[in-house]
Protein backbone atom coordinates (compact mmCIF):
# COMPACT_ATOMS: atom_id res chain seq x y z
CA UNK A 1 0.00 0.00 0.00
CA UNK A 2 1.49 3.31 -1.03
CA UNK A 3 0.61 6.54 0.65
CA UNK A 4 -0.01 9.52 -1.54
CA UNK A 5 1.12 12.96 -0.56
CA UNK A 6 -1.63 15.52 -0.38
CA UNK A 7 0.08 18.72 -1.46
CA UNK A 8 -2.29 21.30 0.04
CA UNK A 9 -2.23 19.90 3.62
CA UNK A 10 1.55 19.45 3.34
CA UNK A 11 2.01 23.07 2.28
CA UNK A 12 -0.25 24.32 5.07
CA UNK A 13 1.60 22.17 7.62
CA UNK A 14 4.94 23.60 6.51
CA UNK A 15 3.65 27.17 6.17
CA UNK A 16 2.32 27.36 9.73
CA UNK A 17 5.68 27.12 11.56
CA UNK A 18 7.48 29.11 8.85
CA UNK A 19 4.97 31.98 8.94
CA UNK A 20 4.82 31.85 12.73
CA UNK A 21 8.59 32.12 12.90
CA UNK A 22 8.61 35.01 10.45
CA UNK A 23 5.87 36.85 12.36
CA UNK A 24 7.66 36.33 15.66
CA UNK A 25 10.94 37.56 14.20
CA UNK A 26 9.19 40.64 12.81
CA UNK A 27 7.53 41.43 16.14
CA UNK A 28 10.77 40.84 18.06
CA UNK A 29 12.43 43.77 16.30
CA UNK A 30 16.02 43.96 15.07
CA UNK A 31 17.20 40.66 16.53
CA UNK A 32 20.58 40.75 14.80
CA UNK A 33 21.42 44.17 16.23
CA UNK A 34 20.20 43.11 19.69
CA UNK A 35 22.23 39.89 19.50
CA UNK A 36 25.37 41.77 18.39
CA UNK A 37 25.03 44.25 21.26
CA UNK A 38 24.84 41.68 24.07
CA UNK A 39 27.67 39.88 25.80
CA UNK A 40 27.76 36.31 24.47
CA UNK A 41 29.57 33.16 25.56
CA UNK A 42 32.37 31.67 23.48
CA UNK A 43 30.02 28.98 22.13
CA UNK A 44 27.58 31.53 20.68
CA UNK A 45 27.22 31.27 16.89
CA UNK A 46 27.42 34.25 14.55
CA UNK A 47 24.03 35.86 13.82
CA UNK A 48 23.69 34.43 10.30
CA UNK A 49 23.49 30.88 11.68
CA UNK A 50 20.00 31.50 13.08
CA UNK A 51 18.68 32.60 9.69
CA UNK A 52 19.91 29.31 8.20
CA UNK A 53 18.95 26.94 11.01
CA UNK A 54 15.42 28.07 11.86
CA UNK A 55 13.83 27.67 8.41
CA UNK A 56 15.29 24.17 8.17
CA UNK A 57 13.93 23.28 11.61
CA UNK A 58 10.52 24.74 10.75
CA UNK A 59 10.45 22.71 7.54
CA UNK A 60 11.09 19.52 9.54
CA UNK A 61 8.41 20.46 12.07
CA UNK A 62 5.89 21.10 9.33
CA UNK A 63 6.57 17.82 7.55
CA UNK A 64 6.37 15.89 10.83
CA UNK A 65 3.07 17.57 11.65
CA UNK A 66 1.72 16.69 8.21
CA UNK A 67 2.67 13.04 8.74
CA UNK A 68 0.74 12.98 12.02
CA UNK A 69 -2.20 14.96 10.65
CA UNK A 70 -2.64 12.41 7.89
CA UNK A 71 -3.04 9.54 10.36
CA UNK A 72 -6.40 8.17 11.39
CA UNK A 73 -8.02 10.23 14.13
CA UNK A 74 -7.31 8.97 17.66
CA UNK A 75 -6.90 10.33 21.18
CA UNK A 76 -3.11 10.04 20.90
CA UNK A 77 -3.10 11.91 17.59
CA UNK A 78 -5.16 14.68 19.18
CA UNK A 79 -2.75 14.83 22.14
CA UNK A 80 0.23 14.95 19.78
CA UNK A 81 -1.23 17.76 17.67
CA UNK A 82 -2.24 19.69 20.80
CA UNK A 83 1.29 19.42 22.20
CA UNK A 84 2.60 20.51 18.79
CA UNK A 85 0.36 23.60 18.85
CA UNK A 86 1.48 24.48 22.38
CA UNK A 87 5.15 24.22 21.46
CA UNK A 88 4.54 26.41 18.39
CA UNK A 89 2.98 29.06 20.63
CA UNK A 90 5.92 28.90 23.05
CA UNK A 91 8.31 29.03 20.10
CA UNK A 92 6.52 32.15 18.85
CA UNK A 93 6.75 33.88 22.24
CA UNK A 94 10.41 33.25 23.00
CA UNK A 95 11.95 35.85 20.61
CA UNK A 96 9.57 38.48 21.97
CA UNK A 97 10.64 37.80 25.55
CA UNK A 98 14.32 37.56 24.70
CA UNK A 99 14.88 40.17 21.99
CA UNK A 100 11.94 42.59 22.15
CA UNK A 101 11.74 42.90 25.93
CA UNK A 102 15.25 41.75 26.98
CA UNK A 103 13.80 39.44 29.63
CA UNK A 104 16.65 36.96 29.41
CA UNK A 105 15.92 35.04 32.60
CA UNK A 106 12.18 34.75 31.92
CA UNK A 107 13.01 33.77 28.33
CA UNK A 108 15.28 31.04 29.72
CA UNK A 109 12.49 29.49 31.77
CA UNK A 110 10.11 29.83 28.85
CA UNK A 111 12.51 28.04 26.48
CA UNK A 112 12.95 25.31 29.10
CA UNK A 113 9.17 24.85 29.06
CA UNK A 114 9.33 24.86 25.26
CA UNK A 115 11.96 22.11 25.37
CA UNK A 116 9.79 19.97 27.66
CA UNK A 117 6.75 20.37 25.39
CA UNK A 118 8.92 19.73 22.30
CA UNK A 119 10.16 16.50 23.91
CA UNK A 120 6.59 15.49 24.67
CA UNK A 121 5.55 16.32 21.10
CA UNK A 122 8.49 14.36 19.70
CA UNK A 123 7.65 11.34 21.85
CA UNK A 124 4.00 11.39 20.84
CA UNK A 125 4.83 11.91 17.17
CA UNK A 126 7.38 9.07 17.22
CA UNK A 127 4.93 6.78 18.99
CA UNK A 128 2.41 7.40 16.21
CA UNK A 129 4.91 7.38 13.32
CA UNK A 130 8.55 6.52 13.92
CA UNK A 131 9.86 8.47 10.90
CA UNK A 132 8.84 11.76 12.53
CA UNK A 133 11.58 11.28 15.12
CA UNK A 134 14.20 12.09 12.48
CA UNK A 135 12.36 15.30 11.61
CA UNK A 136 11.84 16.40 15.23
CA UNK A 137 15.22 15.41 16.70
CA UNK A 138 17.23 18.30 15.15
CA UNK A 139 14.70 20.74 16.63
CA UNK A 140 14.98 19.21 20.10
CA UNK A 141 18.79 19.22 19.93
CA UNK A 142 18.78 22.85 18.80
CA UNK A 143 16.49 23.74 21.72
CA UNK A 144 18.93 22.11 24.16
CA UNK A 145 21.68 24.28 22.69
CA UNK A 146 19.41 27.34 22.72
CA UNK A 147 18.63 26.77 26.42
CA UNK A 148 22.34 26.74 27.24
CA UNK A 149 22.96 29.81 25.09
CA UNK A 150 20.01 31.68 26.64
CA UNK A 151 21.20 30.86 30.17
CA UNK A 152 24.76 31.97 29.40
CA UNK A 153 23.55 35.25 27.90
CA UNK A 154 21.27 35.82 30.90
CA UNK A 155 24.26 35.35 33.21
CA UNK A 156 26.53 37.66 31.18
CA UNK A 157 24.07 40.50 30.72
Amino acid sequence: MTASIRLKPLCVSVAIPLLGGMASAFLAGDMEQAYESMLRPSFAPPPWVFAVVWPILYLGLGIACYMIWELEDSATRTQALTAYAVQLILNFLWPLLFFRFGLYEIAFWEICALLVIALLTTGLFAYLKKKTLFLMLPYVLWLVYACALNKAIAMLN
